[in-house]
């Protein structure tokens, strides 16, 4: 059996994901962190999630998570779906 060719997709959006955390006085503070949302499709169905620290204030780090996210991405979009 040989691999099939799966209609694949990466959808890119900036996002920003919001953390609820209590402090030790029982208040509740909500956090919010800029970033970027790479959602895979494949045939029309999310096949896997990932987000991506990014803003005014990231490091060189967080840059290059980024740009591993972005090449792994763009990679599984175009490798031929498994068997």
């Amino acid at each position: 059996m040989g691999s099939e060719v799966a209609m694949r997709s990466v959808r890119i959006t900036t996002h920003r994901r919001r953390v609820t955390v209590e402090e030790p006085g029982g208040e509740c503070l909500s956090l919010s962190y800029p970033g970027v949302l790479l959602v895979g499709y494949e045939d029309g169905r999310k096949a896997y999630e990932r987000w991506v620290p990014f803003g005014a204030d990231e490091s060189e780090s967080d840059d290059e998570k980024l740009i591993e996210a972005l090449q792994d991405a763009l990679c599984w979009q175009n490798r031929e779906k498994d068997s």
